[in-house]
């Protein structure tokens, strides 16, 4: 049986070797703990147009997040106004935007039922994404008021 004698070459490749299993396994923790993390919204309608009126009823219960974006293409002449109404006798529930410069933000909404958007636009382009939320999410989306 012929022994061969570890060389500077070998205990830097086994040094290598135990420093990339351990890479590894940090990248691995590292993943694991920020998926834990991660949201779980729920796309319940993304509605986009160009022009006014109503958009499609959908049905929701709260909390849920509301993802906005307006724009155009003639900031001159634009303007844009979107209402939450309920979807069967249009009953105005409040106004979620009122704007003349293009945009995009959110908006979180703690009511349930079957609304619909009534959108008054000039010359706007404008998707509305709807996504339902978990109540830890929307707890960690209220600002809180700072101690004093």
């Amino acid at each position: 049986m012929t022994s061969k004698r570890a060389t500077a070459g070998d205990r830097r490749t086994v040094e290598n070797n135990k420093r990339g299993s351990r890479g590894w396994l940090v990248a691995a923790i590292l993943l694991l703990g920020l998926s834990g993390g991660a949201t779980a919204e729920e796309l319940i309608v993304e509605l986009t147009g160009d022009a006014s009126g109503l958009t499609d009823a959908f049905e929701i219960e709260g909390p849920w997040l509301l993802d906005w974006h307006v724009g155009t293409d003639f900031p001159a002449a634009f303007g844009v106004q979107i209402d939450l109404v309920d979807s069967m006798f249009l009953d105005h529930k409040g106004q979620v935007l009122k704007t003349k410069y293009a945009g995009a933000g959110t908006r979180l909404f703690y009511e349930s039922g079957i609304f619909r958007f009534r959108i008054t636009s000039s010359l706007a382009k404008w998707r509305l994404r709807v996504s339902k939320i978990s109540d830890e999410e929307a707890a960690a989306m209220v600002p809180r008021s700072p101690r004093r």
